[in-house]
This record gives structure tokens, C-alpha cells and sequence, in this order.
């Protein structure tokens, strides 16, 4: 069974998870709520993603709002985004409409900042386009 790994913050986590057999990691911080002085998701993640070293693909997870955020993780070696409050706050508002409704926003968000960047596609998206 492939397991992923949520909740990774260091990257003596990641290299761990990696050692012991995580099909993945997902970077995240737990929104915050659990330790509220620990570094958001998106600052630990281009040393965990360098850590790894494409061994395991590396997830984010949290402070996804916007479709430039999910650029932004994307730029900074995450192999994907998780989304959470976003799409539940769709759900509370519209239903099954409303999550489709968050995740076409998203959708177009993220091709208006690819457009910006001057990426045609996904795979176009590098460490260049952020900085920190």
C-alpha cells in the first residue's frame, strides 16, 4: 500500500520518510493550528523538495488560496497542491456546484499567472519565477 506522508516540516523529516519507504510527502504545517509558531508550508518546502532530491514526489499542503499561490508552490519544486478551505468553503456555500465553482477559479487563476510568467505549460514552471 503507497503511503504519503502528511504533516512533513524538516528535512531530516523528508529524508526519513524517503528511508523508510513514503511513496510521497506532503509539506504541511497543519494550517497552522496545531503549533502556530512554526514556519508556513511554502517556506519549508524548496529545502524539503532539494532534500528529497525527486526520490518521492513532494506535496503542499496549506495557504493554497489563489491560483498563483499553486504557481508559486509549483515554482518552488512541489509536485502538486493540496487544497482544503477553499473547497470546503465552496461546498458550505454551493454544494457540489459551489467546489466547482473554487476549483474552476483556481483553474483560471493559475493559467492567468502562467500567462504572466510567460510559461505555456505546467512543466514550463521553474525556481526562476519566485524568489526566496
Amino acid at each position: 500500500l503507497p503511503v504519503v506522508v502528511k504533516g512533513v516540516q524538516s528535512v531530516d523529516n523528508a529524508r526519513e520518510c524517503v528511508q523508510r519507504g513514503a511513496a510521497a510527502i506532503q509539506v504541511s504545517n497543519h494550517g497552522g493550528r496545531q503549533l502556530d509558531t512554526v514556519p508556513g508550508a511554502v517556506t519549508s518546502l524548496p529545502d524539503i523538495v532539494e532534500a528529497v532530491g525527486g526520490q518521492v514526489p513532494v506535496y503542499l499542503d496549506g495557504g493554497v488560496r489563489r491560483g498563483v499561490d499553486v504557481f508559486k508552490a509549483l515554482a518552488l519544486g512541489a509536485s502538486g497542491v493540496a487544497v482544503g478551505r477553499p473547497v470546503l468553503y465552496g461546498l458550505a456555500m454551493g454544494g457540489a456546484p459551489g467546489v466547482t465553482s473554487v476549483l474552476d477559479t483556481l483553474k483560471t487563476e493559475l493559467r492567468l499567472a502562467m500567462k504572466l510568467a510567460g510559461t505555456a505549460t505546467i512543466a514550463d514552471i521553474s525556481r526562476k519565477y519566485v524568489t526566496g
